[in-house]
């Protein structure tokens, strides 16, 4: 019989290298993620640690140019915390998106899969109905050659 031949092969090998792909992208994604995460904890204990110096500095003697360069820089501090806190979530948006790409290449590749080893099982039940033909010519024909004798 020949040998099994799944005609989608391609098909598939494609599907799973673009798995792999999405997959490497969710991970550099995610890599971004942690990143801008670290950055925003460091803002906000920058931010934390501006308000102790300021309440610190207001308790002591200071002057008002003193004052007016921390409130300038906490303000600072804060915009760039929510600049931080946009880009985390267009990046938790992105991630949402590769995610529900990644899925979706799965369903495929495994819907593939599911046909290949379909068509695998129907070669198989072919190939040992083929056999029992084969083994029944041989009876038959091994008892018309023993009657003939």
């Amino acid at each position: 019989m020949k040998k099994f031949q799944f005609h989608l092969e391609k098909l598939l090998s494609y599907k799973g290298q673009m798995l792999d792909s999405e997959m490497m992208t969710l991970a550099v994604l995610n890599e971004e993620m942690k990143v801008s995460q670290e950055k925003l904890l460091a803002l906000q204990a920058d931010l934390d640690c501006c308000c102790r110096e300021l309440e610190d500095k207001m308790l002591q003697k200071t002057t008002p140019a003193a004052c007016q360069l921390h409130v300038r820089y906490k303000e600072h501090l804060k915009l760039q915390i929510k600049q931080m806190e946009k880009e985390i979530a267009k990046l938790s948006l992105r991630i949402d998106n590769q995610i529900d790409t990644i899925k979706n290449l799965k369903l495929e590749t495994k819907s593939l899969e599911t046909i290949k080893s379909s068509r695998y099982d129907e070669y198989k039940k072919e190939d040992l109905k083929a056999a029992e033909l084969q083994v029944e010519e041989f009876v038959s024909t091994a008892k018309m050659m023993i009657r003939s004798f």
